[in-house]
Formats: C-alpha cells, sequence, structure tokens
C-alpha cells in the first residue's frame, strides 16, 4: 500500500512539473472554414468596372502532366523556359498578350502565374475564354485597391511604462512617440536597437530615399536592381484626352535613386509623392539617436522600398496626372516576385510591411488565387508578412452591410473578405490597431479568428517625404518632414519593426519561432474583448522570452529547494523512492 501511495504522489509531482513547463503554442494551419469559395462558373458581378484593371486577368496555370520535375527542382533556365512555354500557350488561348510573368513565385508555388492583357477584349471576355483552358486553375481581374489612412482619432492619455533614461537617445521627438512605450520597445533595446544586416522590405507607395532620418538605414537591392535602395512598380496609363477613357499600356519597374528636382519631374528619382510608405518606414527604422526627428522601433535596420503607382500619360507619351495612392493586385504580386529574387540572392530579408488591402467575393479556392500563391510562397521562404487588417469598422467574421462603415455608408461587405490580412500562412501576422489609451481603435476592423495581435495606430508621428503630389493643383508640393498618422497602416509597421529587432536579436531562429515568440507574449489583457487572438504587442516581454534559459545555480548541500524545483526536486525524490523500497525488501 505504501509503495502505490508513495507511486501516485510521485506520479503527480512529474504531471505537474511537466504541465508548468509546457509553453502555448501557435497553430500554424490553414483555416478556410469561414471563406466561401465563391462562383468559378463567371466572372463576379457585384464589381463595377472602376474596381479593376480593364483588359487586365491575372491566371494561375498548371504545368504539362508529364512533368515530373517541380518547378524548383528543374535547372533555371530549365524552370524560365516552362513558365514562359506554359504561358505563351495560355495567352493563345484567350487570343490575347502576355504582359508578365513571375518566375520566382511560380517557382516557389510550383504553378505558372501571369498576367495577360487585351485591348480588344473586356475583363469579363477574356476570363470567358481562359475558363474553357484545361491548364488554367484560375483567372480573376486584376482588381485595384487603394492606400488609406483612418479619420483623426480623438486625443487620449498616452499609457504604456515610461521611458527610461538609460535608454532614451537625442532624438527630439522622442517622447512624442506614445507607440513605443505602449509596446515596451525601451525595455527591448537592452538586448539590442537593431543591426545593419537585417532586411525589412516596405511594399507600399515608396520611401522618399532621400530622407534626413531614413536615408542612414536605406539598404541596397542585388542583382538587376543593385545600386538603390526603392524600386518603383509604375503602371503607366495612356488617356484619349477628348473621351478621358484610360487604358493600361505597359507596367516598369524603375530603380529609384539621384537627386529629386521637384521642378524636373524624372520618375526615376521618385521615390515616394505619397506619404505613406515614408510614413510607415519610420516606425520600423528611422534612424536612432542622430539628433534628428523621431526614432524607430529598430535604431539601425536596413529598409528596403518597393513603390506602387498609377501615372497616367497622354498620347505623346507624356505624364498628365499621377496617382500614387493606388495600387493594383498585379503590381502587388510583382513587388513579392521581386523579393523572393531578392531572398534567394542573398539578402537577409525578414519581413515585408503590407499596410494595403481590399475587400472582394472569393471566385476560387483560395489555393488558386493568383494573389494568395503569390503571398503563400513568400511565406513559405521563411519571410513574415505583416499585414493591416483594416480601417472599415467590420467584425471580419461577419461583414457588415451597408451602414455598417460610417466612411463609405454605401459599402456592402457581406460574403466578401478583407485581403491580404483574412489569408491564413504560416508567416503572416494580421494587425490591429489601439489608441493611445490601449482601447480598441473604433475604426480598426477585428476578430479573434483573424486578427492576431493589436498595435498602437492613432496618433502616430512618424516620417513624412519633403514633396508629395497634390491632386488639387495636379503638382508637386512641399511638406513638413514629419507628421501624425491613424490607422491600421500605422499600427502594422511596429509589429514588422518588433519582427526585425527580434531577428537581429536572435538571427537563427525561424521565421515560425520569431511570430511565435511575439504572439505567445502579447499582453493577453486585450484578447479578452474578442477583437484579436492574442492581444497587444509587447515587444519587451517577447525579447526576453527569446533569450535562453539560464543556466540554475546549483544549491548549497542541505538546503531546500522550494516548490519550484521541478524536474531536478523529482529526480531527488525518485532517489529517495529507490532508496526506501530497496530498503523494504
Amino acid at each position: 500500500m505504501k509503495r502505490l501511495v508513495l507511486s501516485l504522489f510521485l506520479l503527480v509531482i512529474l504531471c505537474v512539473s511537466a504541465f508548468g513547463q509546457e509553453r502555448a503554442k501557435y497553430d500554424f494551419k490553414l483555416n478556410l472554414d469561414n471563406v466561401s469559395s465563391g462562383d468559378n462558373t463567371a466572372v463576379n458581378q457585384t464589381f463595377s468596372k472602376r474596381e479593376y484593371i480593364e483588359g487586365s486577368v491575372l491566371v494561375v496555370a498548371k504545368k504539362p502532366q508529364q512533368d515530373r520535375l517541380t518547378l524548383s527542382k528543374m535547372s533555371h533556365t530549365q524552370a524560365l523556359d516552362k513558365i514562359n512555354t506554359v504561358s505563351a500557350g495560355v495567352a493563345r488561348s484567350a487570343n490575347a498578350v502576355l504582359a508578365a510573368t513571375y518566375d520566382a513565385v511560380s517557382i516557389n508555388s510550383d504553378k505558372v502565374v501571369m498576367m495577360i492583357s487585351s485591348q480588344e477584349k473586356t475583363t469579363e471576355e477574356l476570363i470567358k475564354e481562359l475558363k474553357k483552358d484545361s491548364n488554367v486553375l484560375s483567372a480573376v481581374p486584376n482588381y485595384i485597391h487603394y492606400i488609406s489612412t483612418a479619420k483623426k482619432v480623438e486625443k487620449g492619455e498616452a499609457s504604456g511604462q515610461s521611458m527610461p533614461a538609460a535608454a532614451s537617445p537625442n532624438d527630439p521627438k522622442y517622447n512624442e512617440l506614445w507607440g513605443l512605450r505602449a509596446i515596451n520597445a525601451p525595455s527591448a533595446w537592452d538586448k539590442t536597437t537593431g543591426k545593419e544586416d537585417v532586411y525589412v522590405v516596405v511594399l507600399d507607395t515608396g520611401i522618399d530615399h532621400e530622407h534626413e532620418d531614413l536615408a542612414g538605414n536605406l539598404g541596397t537591392f542585388n542583382g538587376n536592381y543593385a545600386g538603390c535602395g526603392v524600386l518603383q512598380i509604375y503602371d503607366f496609363y495612356e488617356k484619349d484626352m477628348e473621351t478621358g477613357k484610360e487604358k493600361l499600356i505597359r507596367t516598369e519597374i524603375m530603380k529609384i535613386s539621384g537627386q529629386f528636382d521637384p521642378d524636373d519631374m524624372n520618375l526615376d528619382s521618385w521615390g515616394d509623392l505619397q506619404s505613406h510608405g515614408t510614413h510607415v518606414a519610420g516606425t520600423i527604422g528611422a534612424v536612432g539617436n542622430n539628433s534628428l526627428g523621431v526614432i524607430g522601433v529598430n535604431w539601425k535596420v536596413r529598409l528596403l522600398g518597393i513603390g506602387t503607382t498609377k501615372v497616367i500619360l497622354n498620347e505623346d507619351d507624356k505624364v498628365v496626372d499621377i496617382e500614387p495612392g493606388e495600387l493594383s493586385d498585379g503590381q502587388v504580386i510583382k513587388g513579392l516576385n521581386i523579393i523572393l529574387q531578392q531572398k534567394k540572392a542573398g539578402l537577409n530579408i525578414r519581413a515585408v510591411n503590407m499596410s494595403f488591402g481590399d475587400w472582394y467575393t472569393p471566385q476560387y479556392q483560395l489555393e488558386e488565387s493568383p494573389y494568395y500563391v503569390a503571398l503563400k510562397a513568400v511565406s513559405d521562404a521563411g519571410v513574415i508578412l505583416v499585414a493591416a487588417v483594416g480601417n472599415e469598422f467590420q467584425n471580419l467574421d461577419a461583414p457588415g452591410g451597408p451602414g455598417s462603415d460610417p466612411r463609405h455608408p454605401k459599402e456592402d461587405y457581406r460574403g466578401k473578405i478583407c485581403y491580404p490580412a483574412c489569408y491564413k500562412l504560416a508567416n503572416l501576422i494580421a494587425v490591429g490597431a489601439v489608441s493611445t489609451d490601449k482601447s480598441w481603435c473604433d475604426f480598426s476592423n477585428y476578430s479573434p479568428n483573424y486578427v492576431d495581435i493589436a498595435a498602437p495606430g492613432a496618433e502616430i508621428i512618424s516620417t513624412l517625404p519633403r514633396y508629395v503630389w497634390s491632386d488639387d493643383d495636379d503638382k508637386v508640393i512641399s511638406q513638413d518632414l514629419y507628421g501624425e498618422e491613424n490607422g491600421t497602416s500605422m499600427a502594422a509597421p511596429h509589429v514588422t519593426g518588433a519582427v526585425a529587432l527580434l531577428c537581429a536579436a536572435y538571427p537563427d531562429k525561424t521565421a515560425g519561432e520569431i511570430k511565435e515568440l511575439l504572439l505567445n507574449n502579447a499582453d493577453k489583457n486585450f484578447a479578452k474583448e474578442g477583437k484579436s487572438a492574442y492581444g497587444m504587442l509587447d515587444l519587451g516581454a517577447a525579447m526576453k522570452a527569446g533569450a535562453p534559459a539560464p543556466t540554475p545555480t546549483p544549491k548549497p548541500s542541505g538546503g531546500s529547494s522550494g516548490c519550484n524545483g521541478g524536474i531536478p526536486f523529482v529526480a531527488l525524490l525518485s532517489v529517495m523512492a529507490v532508496a526506501f523500497f530497496k530498503k523494504k525488501r
């Protein structure tokens, strides 16, 4: 009987000790339960012509069945030949032009992703033809979405730990950056303030490459894009000056370098004329302790900018208008393709900030959507994608109808998903916004299923480009170098900056491990509201949790280990039990 009691006692202690050491784990499984697959028999009719580029279609196709090798297992030349052959065949089947191929996305996903276009056929006509091709897995419009910030919020009392003097840099606006206090960045800086070998891509409107507070942290691309840290992906439209109609004529990638002259508009010196991307970049990595402006989550980091901009030309190929806040899905996929190319070329790209998005009704299973395929390829390459969840006041689990979005009261979000934030990918983090008192921002979309984490997104002061494009005057105007913005667009770079800082501190950790550190160490007090899955970003806690456990100090002979002795305590009891049993025998 004594043996039985003692055995049960030891078993209980072992179980309790093991339970205490078990860490929470994040479930990386793809969850499509709440996403409709849509109708794949016809073009979705809920979108007006203004919401996609007419005559432009994004396509995912499969390789011929006899190809046993995946694209990634072929030589690079073989893979490119196969991609071009399949893409050309798809374009011919629709009697259209092959406008673009995405080699890196295709190779990483083992699916052929392309864009085809036509000046004669409508988008609907192209998709109807493409669906007759048995090699086509999906064909969708080249949707357009827009960069935007949220309304100005009411002033609140900023909370969070105070800035310790030991960690205080000399940047003049440092004390106005309440978001850094709220995420406990100063305590993380005791470990590291960032490293120059960690690269972060801002996929947005670009970055002012000459900004006083950003130029020092600007990285440089490799290969075909060497010599610059900012690229612009321009969609060029031709405008009929009599009818006012526009048509997409080409897409070009330009290396941004040299001095920008507002009186001599050279597109290859135009870093960011909208301001959104520059503001995002400052939160991630404005240079620290340089006696200028603001500071980023990282004092040191390597920023890369990929901007997407619409340029309107007249019949003489002269610029007549610019819309720098507009993105097409094709531009975003091209940007993701560049990121994969640069990652393969050796750049240590650890994160991509995506402070943009839109809503659409799925027409295919997500695994076959061109946009999803491209994002998954980047995620699978070990890069963390940080996505803003949007500013439409919506519950992402049950989006509302007309009247649910005060800014756009006619919008109907029912049956749609917010992308890319709602794509469940292993290395994607969806970010909502909190205000200065850490309450949920009213404009921020929310969901305990789709929003992973929250971060400061109101009254965020950061860098602004020296010049912007004025729609009212159709010209470039100057502005202040620093300013305040609101939105989940401002929350996302706090998380992206946190990812980069953790990667600097723990360079050997995988993307999944970095993501797990951030989510599992978030402030859970903000998860209970049902707005997000994990709560609010706590960079200080994540940084501390990432450190290896210290080697335990041996206890003095005869001392007591107390109730927290863990495994050593259990081992001692086990030895005592064995001795007891031997004595009984």
